[in-house]
């Protein structure tokens, strides 16, 4: 069975080149360009783990993050936030709402991949 990643992001070029690396390495893409459509496909699909950035419009990462981790029904979904976000007050921010991982970008592939594979185990 696939493992399903939620990627949320305003920014096409990264949905398109993760989504796409991601799917040839056997996962389940879904993609969602700001907290509001996360939100929704997370309550939705269930995914197995989220890539969050932090910088959306219409609601931001950590809002969203902070939403997902009150949710009892999403509370326990790992949350790997990728941001361009590089100050220790967000990053502590982020770890203190739940997130499970903080990823500055712009990251390598394989370092995200890394996570992903340790959280969806």
């Amino acid at each position: 069975m696939k493992r399903k990643i939620l990627i949320v992001d305003d920014e096409p070029v990264v949905l398109d080149i993760l989504g796409k690396k991601l799917e040839i390495r056997n996962f389940e893409v879904l993609t969602a360009r700001d907290g509001v459509q996360g939100m929704e496909k997370a309550r939705n699909e269930s995914p197995d783990l989220i890539l969050l950035d932090e910088l959306m419009p219409n609601k931001d990462g950590m809002t969203m993050l902070k939403e997902l981790k009150d949710d009892p029904e999403l509370c326990k979904i790992p949350v790997i936030m990728v941001t361009a976000r590089r100050a220790a007050r967000d990053k502590s921010k982020g770890e203190s709402l739940g997130a499970t991982a903080y990823v500055m970008k712009p990251a390598g592939f394989y370092d995200i991949l890394r996570y992903i594979e340790w959280y969806t185990q």
